[in-house]
């Protein structure tokens, strides 16, 4: 896990600053009935959401169109998700997923595998990362390659 402040320094190299408050955070948590991560709140005090490497990771504020929080009950709703994983990203056919209990936390999976997420016997091996902060810093490597050209 990458240092937070070492996390936010690369991030402001190449954002601004947005984040939200902890008082935010225990509403979504107990919106979604869950306990964030650590690393997660930690970020989430200088990134909420928005294109980052590439991917348009979903809005942590209830007041966007599309956010986190209500994708995560709509696809609870929809196929049975596992009430600890919340819904980070939805790409095309694949889906990425923080397990807010165990690690590897992070998982971008085909989307028709989403359901198999409580047994983990997926077809298609899934990318892992160890926790939110390992996924961010790829994000992050990925936005400065991206940035080379």
């Amino acid at each position: 896990m990458k240092a937070k402040n070492e996390l936010r320094n690369k991030y402001r190299a190449l954002y601004d600053i947005d984040g939200i408050s902890k008082g935010y955070l225990d509403k979504i948590e107990h919106e979604l009935q869950i306990k964030l991560p650590n690393d997660f709140r930690e970020i989430s005090g200088f990134y909420s959401g928005g294109i980052i490497g590439g991917i348009d990771i979903l809005s942590f504020l209830l007041s966007e169109p599309t956010n986190f929080i209500g994708e995560t009950l709509r696809i609870r709703d929809a196929i049975g998700l596992p009430t600890r994983f919340i819904v980070i990203a939805e790409e095309a056919e694949s889906i990425i997923v923080m397990d807010t209990e165990n690690k590897p936390s992070i998982m971008w999976l085909d989307s028709v595998e989403v359901t198999k997420l409580e047994k983990q016997d997926f077809m298609s091996k899934p990318d892992v990362w160890e926790d939110f902060s390992d996924f961010f810093n790829y994000l992050l490597d990925e936005e400065e390659e991206e940035r080379k050209y």
